[in-house]
Parts: structure tokens; sequence; C-alpha cells
């Protein structure tokens, strides 16, 4: 029914590693210690197994969210709704020409409800209800040629966008503003585009519409302030981390580095991803050493990082990058390594397990 080759999975958590060697002693570093990690007892939450039919197949969580009893998973090009027992009731739109289907999905986001999709191929922000029914949908028309965006994500009483990159020539500031009727912009100052490279789950707006910006194999967190993208937080994997000079080569050195290193046995730390905020608290995924994947919770009132695991007590599963807080609830993504041809799973736990 399904052949998933989890060499993938693999290869894409080895291109997550973090970089270093950029200086920054004027930043707070979040400081990951491998050597204690709290251990959390499969009891303390629950396993959800998201069905595998024909028309259910995942090949990875990308993006998710739960509204009332309704879980909506995003796996690559595909958007699929499961009950929250995870039986699955079936796709939200569906790669096509029709006006209520996509040519690509650029990224998703969730708002009361309501499914929004950005197709960057078809340059269009829709919105779909559980039921897969078409709300609406909005051209990006912007006249501005330094503002082209990749990656769409509601902001206030507008959007924030990743823009795409526009070449060695063009100086796109790596984020931009666009007003809600996708007719207009305004660059974000403090960085530009280096490279094509990206990925659609780096930006996070919490409820106080505070900005996290993070990039592929890099080990600083940004946020948005004064219109400025800027540095936030150093995250410090130690020993652990990529070498310095490793780190000041561009992203495909980066990852050709780390794809011969691992075929050596070296050990490497770091794919922060996913960072989320809640309270005082940002959270987000990694790799450890020995290449299972934690979550961290940074305390920015204490200064303090703690890093946790889920205790499956022999059972066959492994925890994933992806995972989402959402209310008092954390959902994370996890898979069972005795039949790779089942979707995935979530552990679904309090978010009081985290601390």
């Amino acid at each position: 029914m399904k052949n998933i080759t989890y060499s993938i999975y693999t290869l894409l958590a080895l291109l997550f590693v973090s970089c270093t060697g950029t200086d920054k002693t004027e930043l707070t570093s979040i400081k990951v210690n491998f050597s204690d990690i709290t251990p959390i007892s499969q009891s303390e939450g629950k396993i959800v197994n998201l069905e595998t039919t024909e028309n259910s197949l995942l090949y990875d969580i990308c993006n998710f969210n739960a509204w009332q009893d309704t879980l909506v998973v995003q796996s690559r090009s595909f958007l699929y709704a499961f009950a929250s027992d995870g039986t699955f009731i079936g796709s939200i739109s569906r790669k096509g020409q029709a006006g209520n289907e996509y040519l690509s999905i650029s990224n998703v986001f969730f708002e009361d409800g309501t499914v929004g999709l950005y197709d960057f191929n078809k340059g269009t922000v829709s919105r779909f209800n559980l039921k897969g029914q078409l709300l609406s949908s909005r051209k990006c028309d912007i006249a501005d040629q330094d503002i082209r965006p990749f990656h769409v994500f509601p902001w206030k009483d507008g959007y924030i966008a990743l823009n795409s990159y526009g070449g060695e020539a063009a100086d796109r500031k790596t984020l931009c503003f666009l007003n809600k009727e996708l007719n207009g912009g305004t660059p974000i100052t403090g960085r530009s585009l280096q490279n094509g490279f990206s990925i659609a789950d780096g930006i996070f707006v919490d409820d106080q519409d505070q900005v996290l910006y993070w990039e592929m194999m890099c080990d600083t967190l940004f946020t948005v302030h004064d219109n400025s993208l800027v540095p936030l937080y150093a995250i410090d994997f130690g020993e652990h981390a990529l070498p310095g000079y490793v780190a000041k080569k561009d992203v495909y050195g980066r990852i050709d580095y780390v794809n011969k290193s691992e075929k050596e046995g070296l050990l490497f730390a770091g794919m922060a991803r996913y960072y989320q905020r809640k309270d005082n608290m940002i959270y987000f995924s990694c790799i450890s050493p020995e290449n299972g994947i934690l979550l961290c919770r940074y305390d920015e009132n204490e200064g303090t990082a703690r890093l946790f695991a889920v205790d499956f007590d022999n059972q066959p599963y492994t925890t994933a990058p992806f995972f989402l807080i959402k209310d008092n609830l954390v959902y994370w993504e996890i898979r069972n390594e005795s039949d790779p041809t089942l979707n995935q799973s979530l552990f679904v736990m309090d978010l009081n397990c985290l601390k």
C-alpha cells in the first residue's frame, strides 16, 4: 500500500543541523545540554494513530492543527482531515487546475477553524473550511519587484511573508509585510536573501503578533523589532555543533559536509526547528548527537533550557521533528519503526509535561 524510504527522513534530518562560527557575543545564548535529558513516560500522554488508507497516505507531517474534533495534516502536497481519534475523514482540496484546487502548496496556515493555503505558482491565498469547501481566494498582485512572497502567514491586519530569491543581482529582503488585499507591501529591513533555500516552517507568529524566524542550518533565532529582522537568541549546541569553519560555508557546502561526515560515523547535534513561543517559554525540536529527536524548552525569564524525550517503554515508536503546541496540549509526531507502511501517529500530552 505504501512504500516509504526512511533513509530520506534521515537525510532530511541531517540537513537541519546547526551552524556556528558567527560572532554572537551580544546575543543571549540558549545553551543546550545533551547530558541532561528529562524523560517523559508514555503513560503521561496518549498515542493517536492516523488511519492508513490508500487515500490518506502520509510522507511526513509538514504542518498540523487541531480544531475541536478535527485534526488537519499537511504532508507535502497533500492536505487531509482526520477525526480526533485518528479516523480518516477526507482531503481538504487537492492538486489540480480548478478554482478550488491548487497547483502547489507553498505553505499552510490555520485561523479560527479555517485552513489557509498559499499557492506560489498561482500566486493566491485560498481559505477552506474543514470539509474542504472553498471559502475565498485572493490573488497576490504586487508591482514592487522587491516583494515576491514565497511563504505567507497572517500577521495583524495583513500578512508577513518570506520572500523568494531574486538572484545574486537582487537585494531582496528576507521578510516583508503584505496588506490584507495582497496588492502592496513593505520590505522588512535587517537581512537579505542569500540563496533560494527555504523551509515552509521558518516563521511563527504568536497570539501577541510577535514573530520568530529561523533558517536552514543556522543556530540563530530572529525576531522582528521596529520593522527590522534582528537576532534574538543564539542556540549553543556546544561540542556537538558543526565546526566553525564548516559553518562559514554556504548552505550547500554544509549539507555536503554533513552528508559525507555521516558516512564516517561522526556525531553532530542541531536541527533546531519548529520554534514556538507560549507565555515566556520558547520551544523547539532538535537532533541529539545520537540522532534522536528531542524537544527543548527555554525559559526566557530564568535563561535556562531543558531537554525532553519520550520513554515509549520498549514499544517501537520514535519521535520525529514536527510538534505543535495548541492551547495546553502538545502534539508530537511519532513513527512506528516496526511497520514503516503505517502513517505517522501523534503523541499527545499536556504542556505541563514539559516543565
